[in-house]
């Protein structure tokens, strides 16, 4: 069986401090977000471990990510 690497309050505090960063214009990569994750984690994660934590909190990722980065773009060109 399968053990969950972080409990959902550390997810939770890893969340916010993505989208802390997020704000400041400094939206982490995968490599990053797996070093925070194993830091917390006292282990390494995997990438497919990023993968799942990514797709599980999307609503508060994925949106805020292209969200800003995609309007930064758009008014650069």
């Amino acid at each position: 069986i399968a053990q969950q690497k972080l409990t959902p309050q550390q997810e939770d505090k890893l969340v916010k401090y993505i989208e802390e960063l997020t704000a400041c214009r400094l939206p982490p990569t995968r490599e990053m977000i797996a070093n925070f994750a194993s830091s917390i984690a006292t282990e390494p994660v995997s990438e497919s471990w990023v993968t799942r934590f990514i797709n599980n909190h999307s609503i508060h990722l994925i949106s805020q990510y292209s969200t800003g980065m995609d309007s930064n773009r758009h008014n650069a060109d």
